[in-house]
């Protein structure tokens, strides 16, 4: 009955029971409302039961004016195509609010909306404590921008900025900024983007400079816990570099995850020589890596190792690689582990 209401410019439902039987007539409303007779729209759910997947369905139906933005439990927002707009502003309110978890995952996000975002994450007036930015359209400049932001933020200890399209020069940015300033972050995840070999196809710096980056940032960071580097092309030179950062048994990370890269027995076996002089990392994950019996009796030894030094590693995944695992089972178990985790389900945090 609303759709042709010229004055119409907001609809708001609060706690309304929404859920996805819903969507047809919202499809319907927005689709309806073309034309310069008609101005912006702006749907705004609050506390309802629409998933996400049901929500883009409306925002890819919105009118070039319009947009839809959904709010429930952690402040998450589907971007519509004039989000721009107002995206700080919405930001900045639940900022006031206290909010201190934002996930911006899976709606579409572009490099323009991690900059409004990174603005409002400089200074010690921020109080968000963790932002969640995976599964989006995100480049190195957003990295960039970010990592710029960390230079002056001082209680942010989460940022995930998986699954998107960063390469090396965001990665550079973002590792000079947690060895130099930032010693607040403990958590970072930039699994599943393009960094280095040849997964990287960044021109503007070099892979050498990378590595380098890498390098430090295992051994120098004073604040950084988890490093995520599951799918960003590791391959042999990259575990060399890695091994040497362990060897130094400096820096801060206890743990990182290496899954789906194409380290091999190589690869594995130039990494444990690094983690074995190494006391403080105390999880590793090399799920699905192409590792076969060379690699996997190599972290074996490593584990058996740590063990007999004093310093163990308290959890190593290995699920998915070439080589029966009876043989790195028989090694962690002689090591004194009593629990081995090889759940998949693990995979996504590490």
């Amino acid at each position: 009955r609303e759709r042709s209401s010229p004055s119409l410019q907001k609809i708001v439902l609060s706690h309304a029971g929404a859920d996805d039987d819903l969507l047809p007539a919202m499809i319907s409303l927005v689709q309806n409302r073309t034309g310069q007779r008609f101005p912006p729209l702006a749907v705004l759910i609050y506390g309802s039961q629409i998933n996400k997947q049901a929500l883009c369905q409306v925002a890819s139906a919105m009118p070039d004016n319009s947009s839809v933005s959904f709010h429930h439990g952690l402040y998450s927002v589907k971007l519509g195509k004039v989000m721009r707009r107002t995206f700080a502003q919405r930001i900045s309110s639940q900022i006031e609010q206290g909010i201190e978890e934002v996930d911006l995952s899976g709606y579409g996000m572009e490099d323009e909306h991690a900059e409004e975002c990174a603005s409002l994450l400089e200074g010690d007036h921020c109080r968000i404590k963790a932002v969640t930015m995976f599964d989006n359209s995100l480049h190195s400049r957003a990295a960039t921008r970010l990592a710029r932001a960390l230079v002056s933020n001082s209680t942010l200890q989460a940022l995930s900025l998986a699954e998107n399209s960063i390469s090396a020069s965001g990665f550079i940015s973002m590792a000079t900024v947690l060895v130099e300033s930032n010693k607040s972050l403990q958590w970072l995840d930039i699994k599943d983007n393009p960094i280095f070999g040849s997964s990287n196809v960044d021109s503007t710096v070099s892979s050498t400079e990378a590595l380098g980056r890498l390098g430090l940032l295992v051994s120098r960071s004073c604040g950084l816990l988890y490093l995520g580097l599951a799918n960003t092309g590791l391959g042999e030179e990259e575990c060399r570099v890695l091994s040497e950062a362990f060897s130094t048994n400096t820096g801060s990370l206890t743990m990182i995850g290496l899954s789906r890269n194409a380290i091999g027995d190589k690869g594995a076996t130039i990494l444990s020589r690094g983690i074995e002089r190494n006391t403080i990392l105390h999880s590793l994950t090399l799920t699905e890596n192409g590792i076969g019996e060379e690699g996997t009796a190599a972290i074996a030894r490593c584990v058996k190792s740590r063990e007999q030094s004093g310093s163990l590693l308290r959890c190593v995944w290995m699920a998915g690689n070439k080589t029966d695992s009876s043989l790195f089972y028989g090694c962690m178990i002689d090591a004194g582990f009593s629990y081995i985790h090889l759940l998949p389900a693990m995979e996504m945090y590490c």
